[in-house]
Protein backbone atom coordinates (compact mmCIF):
# COMPACT_ATOMS: atom_id res chain seq x y z
CA UNK A 1 0.00 0.00 0.00
CA UNK A 2 1.58 3.31 -0.99
CA UNK A 3 1.84 6.02 1.66
CA UNK A 4 1.03 9.69 1.34
CA UNK A 5 3.90 11.93 0.26
CA UNK A 6 3.23 13.89 3.47
CA UNK A 7 3.87 10.78 5.59
CA UNK A 8 7.20 10.07 3.89
CA UNK A 9 8.21 13.74 4.08
CA UNK A 10 7.39 13.78 7.80
CA UNK A 11 9.64 10.76 8.38
CA UNK A 12 12.57 12.68 6.84
CA UNK A 13 11.71 15.75 8.89
CA UNK A 14 11.67 13.60 12.03
CA UNK A 15 15.08 12.07 11.18
CA UNK A 16 16.51 15.55 10.64
CA UNK A 17 15.01 16.77 13.93
CA UNK A 18 16.58 13.86 15.83
CA UNK A 19 19.99 14.87 14.45
CA UNK A 20 19.34 18.58 15.00
CA UNK A 21 19.69 19.22 11.25
CA UNK A 22 17.67 21.39 8.90
CA UNK A 23 16.04 20.51 5.58
CA UNK A 24 14.93 22.93 2.89
CA UNK A 25 11.93 22.22 0.67
CA UNK A 26 14.17 21.31 -2.29
CA UNK A 27 16.19 18.89 -0.17
CA UNK A 28 13.00 17.29 1.07
CA UNK A 29 11.66 16.91 -2.48
CA UNK A 30 14.83 15.12 -3.57
CA UNK A 31 14.97 12.90 -0.48
CA UNK A 32 11.38 11.77 -1.05
CA UNK A 33 12.24 11.14 -4.72
CA UNK A 34 15.32 9.06 -3.85
CA UNK A 35 13.31 7.05 -1.32
CA UNK A 36 10.62 6.51 -3.95
CA UNK A 37 13.18 5.36 -6.52
CA UNK A 38 15.03 3.00 -4.23
CA UNK A 39 11.83 1.55 -2.81
CA UNK A 40 10.48 0.96 -6.31
CA UNK A 41 13.73 -0.70 -7.39
CA UNK A 42 14.01 -2.91 -4.31
CA UNK A 43 10.38 -3.86 -3.69
CA UNK A 44 8.81 -3.41 -7.13
CA UNK A 45 6.02 -1.22 -5.82
CA UNK A 46 5.39 2.46 -5.21
CA UNK A 47 6.30 4.11 -1.91
CA UNK A 48 3.92 7.06 -2.28
CA UNK A 49 0.43 7.33 -3.70
CA UNK A 50 1.30 10.35 -5.85
CA UNK A 51 3.11 10.67 -9.14
CA UNK A 52 6.58 12.16 -9.47
CA UNK A 53 6.62 15.05 -11.96
CA UNK A 54 9.50 16.44 -14.01
CA UNK A 55 9.99 20.13 -13.23
CA UNK A 56 12.83 22.53 -14.06
CA UNK A 57 14.85 21.65 -10.93
CA UNK A 58 14.24 17.93 -11.19
CA UNK A 59 11.67 15.50 -9.83
CA UNK A 60 8.88 17.04 -7.76
CA UNK A 61 5.88 15.81 -5.81
CA UNK A 62 3.39 18.65 -6.39
CA UNK A 63 1.61 18.33 -3.04
CA UNK A 64 4.93 18.68 -1.18
CA UNK A 65 5.77 21.70 -3.28
CA UNK A 66 2.47 23.29 -2.27
CA UNK A 67 2.85 22.54 1.44
CA UNK A 68 6.42 23.83 1.69
CA UNK A 69 6.42 26.64 -0.87
CA UNK A 70 6.05 29.31 1.86
CA UNK A 71 9.50 28.35 3.16
CA UNK A 72 11.20 29.20 -0.14
CA UNK A 73 14.82 28.11 0.25
CA UNK A 74 14.73 28.41 4.05
CA UNK A 75 14.71 25.43 6.43
CA UNK A 76 11.35 23.81 7.10
CA UNK A 77 9.95 24.37 10.58
CA UNK A 78 7.52 21.62 11.47
CA UNK A 79 5.75 18.72 9.84
CA UNK A 80 2.92 18.52 7.34
CA UNK A 81 -0.28 18.63 9.36
CA UNK A 82 -3.44 17.13 7.91
CA UNK A 83 -6.95 16.62 9.31
CA UNK A 84 -7.12 13.47 11.39
CA UNK A 85 -10.38 11.80 10.41
CA UNK A 86 -9.66 8.62 12.37
CA UNK A 87 -11.23 9.95 15.56
CA UNK A 88 -13.99 12.10 14.06
CA UNK A 89 -17.45 10.61 14.19
CA UNK A 90 -20.55 12.43 13.12
CA UNK A 91 -21.11 15.89 11.75
CA UNK A 92 -20.64 17.62 15.11
CA UNK A 93 -17.00 16.54 15.32
CA UNK A 94 -16.29 17.55 11.72
CA UNK A 95 -15.97 21.17 12.76
CA UNK A 96 -13.64 20.36 15.63
CA UNK A 97 -11.16 18.34 13.59
CA UNK A 98 -7.84 17.52 15.11
CA UNK A 99 -4.82 18.04 12.86
CA UNK A 100 -1.91 15.64 13.10
CA UNK A 101 1.24 14.81 11.15
CA UNK A 102 0.76 11.73 8.94
CA UNK A 103 3.48 9.11 9.37
CA UNK A 104 4.46 5.85 7.68
CA UNK A 105 2.01 3.64 9.52
CA UNK A 106 -0.48 1.18 8.09
CA UNK A 107 -2.09 -2.13 8.89
CA UNK A 108 0.89 -3.96 7.37
CA UNK A 109 3.86 -3.97 9.77
CA UNK A 110 6.12 -5.67 7.21
CA UNK A 111 5.53 -2.97 4.60
CA UNK A 112 5.98 -0.25 7.22
CA UNK A 113 9.33 -1.77 8.24
CA UNK A 114 10.44 -2.03 4.60
CA UNK A 115 9.46 1.59 3.95
CA UNK A 116 11.22 2.86 7.07
CA UNK A 117 14.33 0.86 6.24
CA UNK A 118 14.58 2.53 2.82
CA UNK A 119 13.79 5.98 4.24
CA UNK A 120 16.48 5.65 6.92
CA UNK A 121 19.05 4.38 4.39
CA UNK A 122 18.28 7.22 1.98
CA UNK A 123 18.73 9.65 4.87
CA UNK A 124 22.10 8.09 5.74
CA UNK A 125 23.34 8.32 2.15
CA UNK A 126 21.71 11.46 0.76
CA UNK A 127 20.81 13.49 3.86
CA UNK A 128 24.24 15.13 4.01
CA UNK A 129 23.94 16.76 0.57
CA UNK A 130 22.73 20.30 -0.13
CA UNK A 131 19.61 20.99 -2.15
CA UNK A 132 21.67 21.89 -5.20
CA UNK A 133 23.86 18.80 -4.92
CA UNK A 134 20.76 16.61 -4.72
CA UNK A 135 19.20 18.45 -7.65
CA UNK A 136 22.37 17.91 -9.70
CA UNK A 137 22.17 14.18 -8.97
CA UNK A 138 18.65 14.07 -10.38
CA UNK A 139 19.85 15.85 -13.56
CA UNK A 140 22.62 13.39 -14.42
CA UNK A 141 22.67 12.00 -17.98
CA UNK A 142 20.27 9.08 -18.40
CA UNK A 143 18.47 9.93 -15.15
CA UNK A 144 14.69 9.46 -15.24
CA UNK A 145 14.27 13.26 -15.18
CA UNK A 146 16.65 13.77 -18.12
CA UNK A 147 14.91 11.03 -20.13
CA UNK A 148 11.38 12.31 -19.53
CA UNK A 149 9.82 13.86 -22.61
CA UNK A 150 7.86 17.08 -22.14
CA UNK A 151 9.48 18.07 -18.84
CA UNK A 152 9.26 21.73 -19.83
CA UNK A 153 5.49 21.39 -19.33
CA UNK A 154 4.54 21.31 -15.65
CA UNK A 155 2.42 18.27 -14.89
CA UNK A 156 4.51 15.79 -16.89
CA UNK A 157 4.90 12.55 -14.93
CA UNK A 158 8.22 10.73 -14.77
CA UNK A 159 7.29 7.14 -15.70
CA UNK A 160 7.78 4.60 -12.92
CA UNK A 161 9.50 2.21 -15.34
CA UNK A 162 12.25 4.81 -15.95
CA UNK A 163 12.66 5.38 -12.21
CA UNK A 164 12.77 1.64 -11.42
CA UNK A 165 15.24 0.88 -14.23
CA UNK A 166 17.54 3.75 -13.20
CA UNK A 167 17.72 2.79 -9.53
CA UNK A 168 18.14 -0.91 -10.30
CA UNK A 169 21.04 0.01 -12.59
CA UNK A 170 22.54 2.16 -9.80
CA UNK A 171 22.33 -0.83 -7.47
CA UNK A 172 24.09 -3.07 -10.01
CA UNK A 173 26.84 -0.48 -10.60
CA UNK A 174 27.51 -0.22 -6.87
CA UNK A 175 27.52 -3.96 -6.26
CA UNK A 176 30.87 -5.23 -5.01
CA UNK A 177 32.41 -8.30 -6.76
CA UNK A 178 32.59 -10.16 -3.44
CA UNK A 179 28.82 -9.83 -3.06
CA UNK A 180 28.00 -11.49 -6.38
Amino acid sequence: MPYSAAAVANEFLELAKRENREITPMQLQKLVYFAYGWYLAIHGRRLINERIEAWQWGPVVPSLYGWFKPYGSQPIKGAVMLPDFTHASGLSQTFGLKFSPPRVRSNNATEDAEAMSVIRRVWEIYGKFSAYQLSSMTHEPNSPWSRTQGKEIRGTDIPDNLIMEYFRNLALQNEQPAQR
